[in-house]
Formats: C-alpha cells, sequence, structure tokens
C-alpha cells in the first residue's frame, strides 16, 4: 500500500499570494500559515508507486576542487545529462540537495509514447526509448522499462484524423502504428465502452519506466565511468565573472562542503529550477503546479495492456501490474507560488473537486473503473513553461549557464532525447536536433519576468495539453504582450492576430469587421466569467480542421491582390539590429556566408551558422552609413550593418550574433532597436505607382534597384527604404521610427484606395512565399540544416572564413545526405507540413511545410528528400522516381520541383510582368 501523509488543500484555488495580484483573478489565496501547513512532508518519506526505495549514492567527504561540467538537481533530467556527458568524456558532478530520484521524479507516473504532432519532439521521444532498450545491456542495471504498448482514443471524426496524421509522420520515421476502428480497439483494450469512441491509434511500442530504477542505472553507470554523484549538497551560491566582451560568465558554485571551480553549470532543479537562476539574478518561465493520479485496487483484466491517452477526455491510464493509475489535465488546475525544499519526497492530499472531472472522464471510458475502488492517491508538484515545452540549452545572459528543466510532467519521457541533446551542446556548441521550441532563447527577457504572462500561459497549457493541435490554432493566454504600431488600424481593418514570441502579428483579414484579441478568462476557472466577446474565439473556430479552413478562399483573395495589384504587410515585429563599430567589416566577415563587403547602401540575403554548419538564421544584411541620430539614421563610428530577422526567432538571433562577438571579442556594438521601429511592406504589381507620389526620391530601377536600401522621406517622415520582397513581387519595406507610424499608414492606405491596395497577413505572406520557393526559419531551413542541403549555394561566398565554413567545405566535398525539393499535388487535398514523401513505394522524407499557393491553383510543399539506403543524395537520384505525398494514410501523387515553378526566372520582384499566373491561364 502506498503511504501518504499530506494536509487537505480547502479548494482548487492558485496558492500563491504575489500571483494572485499578477493573474487579476477573482480568488483569494491561502494564509501562509496554511501553505506552510500545506507543504509540511509526510512524517516519513513516501515509497514511490513504481519501486520500493529511492536510490541513494554515499557522497565523499568533499567535493572535487573544480569539474568540467557541475549538474545540479538528481532527477530524471539530471541523471541523463550525467550519464550523456561521462559518455563522451567529460568530467562532470551531480549535485543533490537531498537524494537522487527525489522532487518530482520519484512520483512520475514514468509512461512512455513515440508519437506526437511535431518531428523534434517525435525524435525526443524515440531517443529516450532507445535508449531505455539498450540501458540494462549496456549498464548492467534494469531501468524498469516495460514494452506494454501505447492506445490513443478518439470520439470524434477530428481527432480520428489528427491521430491519421501522426500516424503519416511515424511512418517517415519507421514508427509502427495503426488505426483501429471502436471493436479493433477493444481487442486490444477489452474494458473500454466502445459506444463512446470514434477508434484510436494504437502504438505497440511505447511502454513505461520506473524512474527510480532508471535514474540508478543512469547514475551508476556514470559514478563506474569517472563521475560524481554527492547527495545531501545543496549550491547556496553561484559565482560568475566577465569575460573581455563585458559579458558575464560561469565561474564556480558553493555547497556546505566546498567550492567548485566550473565554467559550466546545468540546472537540473525541476521545480526549484526558478530559485537556482535568481540566485544569478535572471528569471526562468516556469510555474509549480499540482499534477496528480490515482491508482485503483486489483483490476485483473488490465495486466498486460496497452496504457492510454483519452485526448478528448484529457485523460490518461497507465497499467501498473493488475492497477490502473488515471490522472490528466484539468482546467482549475492548482497553481503554486513555490515548493518548499525539505518537500523533496512528499505530497499533498488529492483535491477530489479539482480531479473529478478526471474520474467521470475515466468511468465514461472504462466502466469497470468506477466500481475498481482507489487504493492510493498520488498529488505531487510538477513545474510547467508557457508553451508546454522544456526549457533547455545555454542563458543568453549568462555564459556557461545550462538549463535542463521544465518538463511539464514529461520529464521520464523527453529525458533521454533531451539529455543527449544538452550533452551535444555542451560539449560541440550545438545540438544535433532542431532544438528552437526547447531552447531558452525562444523567451525574451522581458516575457521571461513578467509572472502575469507566465502565469497565464504556462495555465492554458496545462489546460488545453489533450485538445487536437489544428495547424493554425491560436492560443488565447498571454495576449497583446506587444503590440506593433499600427495595431489599433489593423483591428479596425478586420485583422485576426496571431501571436508570436509574445507579438501580435496580422494572420490574416476578415471582411466580416474587427475581431479584437479578448483578455484570458482562464477557460472559466478560478471564478472568472467566460468572455462575452466571442468574435476572435469564432474566428479560429474556423481554423479548427484538418481540411480546408473557413478563411482559406479570403486568404486567397489576399494572396492573388499581392501577385495581380498590391498588398500591405505589416512586419513590425521582424527582429531590428544595428552592428556599429570599428571592427564591424570584420565581425561581418566572420558571421555571414554571404559577401557584405557592398557598397554603402546595399542588402544582401545571407546565413548565420554554427560551427557545424547548420543554419542559425537568415537575415538581410545593410550596409549602412553613420546618420543624424534617429532610430533609421544612428551616428557611429566606422562602417554600420542594418540587420533584419525574422520576428519568430529574433532574440534568438540576437543571441547567436552577440554570442560569437562576445567569444571573439570584436569591437563592435550591438544593438537591438526592434520595439522602437514599425515595418511596413508594399508589395505587387502596383507598389512602384502607388509609393511614388508618396516619397521624395525616385523608385525607378535605375535609382533605386533591388536589394538596396536608402534614406527616405514618405509623407514627410524620415524611414528608411529596402527595396526587397519575402513573397516574390515587386516592393519596398518601410523601416519607421514608431512616432511616424501612423501618419504614414494613413498616407499608405489613402493612397493605395486608388491602387487596389488590400491588407494581408502573415497566412497570405507564407503562403505566397513558399509558392516563390523562399526559406523560412524554422520550418524548411533549421539549424540541423544546411545552406547547400537547402539550395542556397549562391549566398555560401568561397573566399575567406566564417563560422561553420570548414564543415561546409567538407560537405560539399562529400556531397549532400538530404536536399530541399518542392512538391505541387495533382489534387485538390490540403497540406500542413510533416506529411510523408514516397518515392518508388519508398518513404525518402516529409513535408517541413505545407501550403496552398493560389496563383498555381494547387497545393505546394517543401520537404528534405534522403535516399532510402543513406547514400548521397544525387540530382540524378531526385529526378528520376515517381513521386506521392502521404495525406492522412493516403498517397497522392505529386510533381516535383527543384526550383519553384513559379516566376522561375525572377521577374516579378525586378517589376517585369509579361506573363499571366498560372492559375488565370
Amino acid at each position: 500500500m502506498f503511504r501518504w501523509a499530506v494536509s487537505k488543500v480547502r479548494r482548487p484555488l492558485c496558492v500563491e499570494s504575489s500571483a494572485t495580484k499578477f493573474l487579476n483573478i477573482e480568488q483569494r489565496a491561502l494564509s501562509s500559515e496554511q501553505q506552510q501547513q500545506e507543504s509540511e512532508p509526510p512524517s516519513s518519506p513516501p515509497e514511490p508507486i513504481v519501486a520500493a526505495e529511492s536510490p541513494t549514492v554515499e557522497p565523499p567527504p568533499t567535493v572535487p576542487e573544480s569539474a568540467e561540467v557541475v549538474i545540479i538537481g538528481g532527477g530524471t533530467a539530471g541523471c541523463h545529462t550525467l550519464y550523456h556527458l561521462v559518455k563522451r568524456g567529460v568530467k562532470a558532478v551531480l549535485l543533490e540537495r537531498s537524494k537522487v530520484c527525489s522532487g518530482t521524479t520519484w512520483h512520475s507516473a514514468g509512461i512512455v509514447w513515440r508519437l506526437r504532432p511535431d518531428d523534434v519532439e517525435t525524435q525526443l521521444l524515440n531517443a529516450t526509448r532507445d535508449q531505455l532498450m539498450q540501458l540494462e545491456a549496456e549498464t548492467g542495471h534494469d531501468p524498469g522499462w516495460i514494452n506494454n504498448g501505447g492506445l490513443f482514443i478518439a470520439s470524434t471524426k477530428e481527432r480520428m484524423d489528427e491521430y491519421r496524421r501522426l500516424a503519416t509522420m511515424g511512418t517517415s520515421f519507421g514508427i509502427e502504428s495503426s488505426i483501429l476502428d471502436p471493436d479493433e480497439t477493444k481487442k486490444v483494450f477489452p474494458l473500454i465502452d466502445v459506444d463512446v469512441i470514434e477508434g484510436s491509434l494504437y502504438s505497440p511500442g511505447d511502454g513505461v519506466v520506473d524512474p527510480s530504477k532508471l535514474c540508478k542505472a543512469l547514475t551508476q553507470y556514470a559514478v563506474k565511468n569517472g563521475a560524481q554523484v554527492i547527495e545531501n549538497c545543496p549550491v547556496t551560491s553561484i559565482l560568475s565573472g566577465k569575460n573581455g566582451f563585458g559579458s558575464r560568465k560561469i565561474t564556480g558554485v558553493v555547497t556546505p562542503l566546498g567550492s567548485i571551480k566550473t565554467n559550466c553549470i546545468v540546472n537540473c532543479c525541476g521545480v526549484w529550477s526558478r530559485e537556482m537562476t535568481a540566485m544569478v539574478g535572471l528569471h526562468l518561465p516556469l510555474v509549480p503546479m499540482k499534477h496528480a493520479y490515482v491508482v485503483t485496487e486489483s483490476i485483473p483484466e488490465v495486466e498486460g495492456l496497452p496504457n492510454i491517452r483519452d485526448h478528448d477526455s484529457s485523460i490518461y491510464f497507465r497499467v501498473q501490474g493488475q492497477s490502473l493509475c488515471m490522472g490528466g489535465y484539468e482546467t482549475n488546475p492548482i497553481l503554486l507560488e513555490k515548493v518548499p525544499h525539505e518537500f523533496e519526497f512528499s505530497l499533498y492530499e488529492l483535491d477530489w473537486i479539482v480531479f473529478s472531472t478526471h474520474m467521470r472522464g475515466a468511468v465514461n471510458l472504462i466502466p469497470k473503473f468506477e466500481t475498481a475502488g482507489i487504493k492510493s492517491t498520488v498529488c505531487g508538484p510538477e513545474s510547467f513553461t508557457p508553451d508546454h515545452n522544456p526549457l533547455l540549452g545555454e542563458d543568453p545572459r549568462l555564459h556557461g549557464l545550462y538549463h535542463n528543466c521544465g518538463y511539464n510532467a514529461a520529464g521520464t519521457m523527453l529525458g533521454g532525447g533531451c539529455g543527449e541533446q544538452l550533452a551535444k551542446w555542451i560539449v560541440n556548441g550545438r545540438p544535433d536536433l532542431h532544438m528552437f521550441d526547447y531552447d531558452i532563447r525562444r523567451f525574451t527577457p522581458e516575457q521571461r519576468k513578467d509572472a502575469a504572462w507566465v502565469f497565464a500561459k504556462s495555465h492554458e497549457s496545462y489546460a488545453t495539453n489533450y485538445e487536437i493541435v489544428f495547424p493554425h490554432d491560436e492560443h488565447l493566454a498571454g495576449r497583446n504582450f506587444n503590440q506593433g504600431p499600427f495595431h489599433q488600424e489593423l483591428v479596425d481593418a478586420g485583422c485576426v492576430f496571431e501571436d508570436r514570441q509574445g507579438w501580435e502579428r496580422p494572420g490574416w483579414f476578415s471582411p466580416k469587421g474587427p475581431a479584437p484579441v479578448p483578455n484570458y478568462d482562464w477557460y472559466g476557472s478560478y471564478g472568472t466569467p467566460r468572455n462575452s466577446d466571442v468574435r476572435y474565439e469564432n474566428m479560429l473556430k474556423g481554423d479548427h480542421t484538418f481540411g480546408f479552413t473557413k478563411s482559406h478562399h479570403v486568404i486567397g483573395e489576399e494572396c492573388l491582390a499581392c501577385r495581380e495589384q498590391v498588398a500591405l504587410f505589416d512586419m513590425s515585429y521582424l527582429g531590428k539590429l544595428y552592428m556599429c563599430g570599428p571592427e564591424a567589416q570584420k565581425a561581418a566577415d566572420w558571421l555571414f556566408t554571404a559577401d557584405t563587403r557592398r557598397p554603402i547602401g546595399r542588402t544582401v540575403y545571407t546565413c548565420l551558422l554554427n560551427t557545424k554548419a547548420g543554419v542559425e538564421a537568415d537575415v538581410t544584411v545593410s550596409a549602412i552609413e553613420t546618420g543624424t541620430g534617429g532610430l533609421t539614421d544612428p551616428i557611429f563610428k566606422g562602417r554600420g550593418f542594418y540587420i533584419v530577422t525574422n520576428g519568430l526567432s529574433a532574440y534568438h538571433t540576437w543571441a547567436h550574433i552577440h554570442n560569437i562577438l562576445s567569444e571573439k571579442n570584436f569591437k563592435v556594438g550591438l544593438t537591438d532597436l526592434s520595439p522602437k521601429i514599425g515595418v511596413l511592406s508594399i508589395q505587387g504589381p502596383n507598389s512602384r505607382d502607388l509609393l511614388q507620389p508618396l516619397v521624395d526620391v525616385s523608385l525607378s530601377d535605375e535609382e533605386f534597384p533591388y536589394s538596396t536600401t536608402q534614406l527616405v522621406r514618405l509623407a514627410g517622415h524620415l524611414c528608411r527604404a529596402v527595396r526587397v520582397s519575402l513573397v516574390g513581387e515587386l516592393g519596398w519595406e518601410f523601416h519607421i521610427p514608431w512616432d511616424s507610424c501612423s501618419p504614414i499608414y494613413k498616407a499608405i492606405v489613402e493612397q493605395g484606395n486608388k491602387h487596389g491596395l488590400r491588407h494581408a497577413g502573415y497566412r497570405a505572406l507564407h503562403s505566397l512565399s513558399s509558392e516563390k520557393g523562399y526559406r523560412i526559419w524554422n520550418t524548411d531551413l533549421r539549424t540541423d540544416d544546411n545552406p547547400l542541403e537547402a539550395g542556397l549555394d549562391l549566398i555560401c561566398r568561397d573566399d575567406g572564413a566564417y563560422v561553420g565554413k570548414d564543415v561546409l567545405d567538407i560537405i560539399k566535398q562529400k556531397g549532400l545526405k538530404k536536399k530541399l525539393v518542392f512538391f505541387q499535388l495533382r489534387e485538390q487535398i490540403p497540406i500542413w507540413g510533416l506529411e510523408a514523401i514516397w518515392r518508388d513505394d519508398q518513404v525518402v522524407g516529409y513535408l517541413r511545410r505545407g501550403e496552398y499557393g493560389y496563383a498555381l491553383g494547387a497545393s505546394i510543399g517543401q520537404g528534405y528528400v534522403k535516399h532510402p539506403e543513406g547514400r548521397r543524395v544525387t540530382e540524378e537520384f531526385l529526378k528520376n522516381g515517381h513521386y506521392q505525398v502521404e495525406v492522412m494514410g493516403k498517397r497522392y501523387d505529386a510533381i516535383v520541383h527543384f526550383k519553384s515553378p513559379f516566376d522561375p526566372n525572377g521577374k516579378r520582384p525586378l517589376g517585369i510582368y509579361d506573363e499571366q499566373l498560372p492559375v488565370r491561364q
């Protein structure tokens, strides 16, 4: 019998008094006395559900004087990190405040699933599973791995469509799965009521792991191979200094047993991770919450059956011998301000009011659950993040501080894959996989320290964890964190906004009128009334499909307006950086793949690589001269560069550049003016005629050629004009000081009425860019791609050194293992990305991005093709073969292009319009 003892929880509310002020929800916090009572540990540590005892490692009498890496925290994250570092020959030390496997690890349900609607996460999950399957043979210790399979239950047709997408994506990675009807589902799990389900997805490779045995296997292997694991050793302070560039760096840690000199610390502190980073004055976007499951009395019939995820009821079942463990994700989780340090092996009493919704769902699916009886309950703290992804990687504000925490109750699933990537991150400088969605740099400093934003986003991520992941769904929490200078004007124009890195950017424009983003209503939890204005939510519901959305034709009108007349794009959330100083050109030579030794006013498109030649960003770089001191014409000494990058990854780009400048100690300054400059992009055949009366310079090809920039006065206001296009049309971007944005916008719209101007959003921009064959970072261009694979050979100079060039030269000599290819479907079937690519009945890749090309009149996608036998990919191999794209389990013939079929000669950006659009022909 499982032992547990805690005081009662009064009601389902947030127990953080300071957070309540930020969250502005109608609910009072528990008194400090009640908080203390609730958090008191039981008289003796409870026994883990899946193990009789927690592993212990006898600490040495003193800590070492130095270590290459110090890991703080001995849960699954810390143990996996230690294991993978030791395998790579790193001298590492793990410090644990209490005992290894304490904290949130020991009470984990330990389920390991394999399929997720994300290619990187799927690879991480499978890396964990592969490790679990070979760990006993490698270490001599059983990690408690049981391969009993997994069953995803669907109650709606939409959910079945999502499962078909998952199964199709699994095909790309060799993951066995099958779609089952209700009767077939019952054969796999006889206790299920088939009358309440639509079907299921069965993944026989899933299973469970014992977290206690797992940590023991990992740490004993590490100790045997030279690592140290020191228990009962809290870190009391972290030491830091500065390098020659003025950037902070880790120098050591202090413990009661002594100090350790080190240049690298890994924060694996789980729900205590915020406290650890607070020691060095940094914030982490992480919220501790109570997460619970119950364990039934014996049900002999369940022994050996697969685990279950009933996404539509937001619950899961783990088969544990002859019992079922059942838990889930409720809309009113109990948020915690903090978890006391002495809570390492403690639990809270289950709040049945909060948990009751899961009981109803469990009984609905498995009627026998109602009479089985509850043997024990497990309610422990877990750490949750604003986007339900872990926090990994080096902190850009403190060199040598790495994070590996915030696992959202999925540490046993993701820990192995993430631990491996983090070890490579530390040893090689960057991970193998594209880890942007896990990288701490995906959050800006402003987001990280805003408690209200973090709590609201983390709450929603928890509450909607099992919702269907539609291609164009948007979250409701944390919205309007940053609004662009044209925000109200766009609301009035019917803009349906998207949220990216805290910025509201235009998604598309509805002819039905304004649909402003409402304040977050916490899904009616904590006494908050649901929003009465549901215009925005109703717009989102039109996108809740895997077919063509309700906004499909409206977005098509925006696209065709851009192709045939003129469109206005608000791109103010783009990252805008100035790099200036005596060694600015030297720094640019080292940073960028393209040649930036161009005349003043020239704009080049280029990549930023890492040392493994992976693409960290693609940007435009303009050579500029010193000005009069304005936002668009700053004063500086030496040569200057204006760098514009993807808004989604603007902070990531800044951090990458800053890290290289710091490492090389270049005499330059890097200034981020992104929040102070708005951007309007005017694109289309009529763009020159619209703009010429408003500017004080000639927009002719001779005086303002493509890929150049000038300071101009637009409607009487000074701004920077750049003749570039992300959509493949004649057009200009205007980078405008914030105070001048409104009058310039009004002037453009007024003049645009004479030329058929139409507002367009990022949904149209992405369609247009894909149609033209332009790459978008984080989808078809990522850190696990190099420019040669992406077909960007022309922007990689042969002369001079730059980051990653030595690796790129070797790749060029040996040949490519994959190549980006464009696909055009012959049938009118929507695609969204992650669809499998077949060549002559063999899987050779998957789509990174899927769009509808309105000018082509067809669905189009981009994906990397590999040789099925792992050989080099040649042009002959790519050309010869019958290609199909698998969409929800069915294959469709596809036309293959190595270059975009739209405007292949690149005439339109030059203003040459002598051919009709294919869809009009």
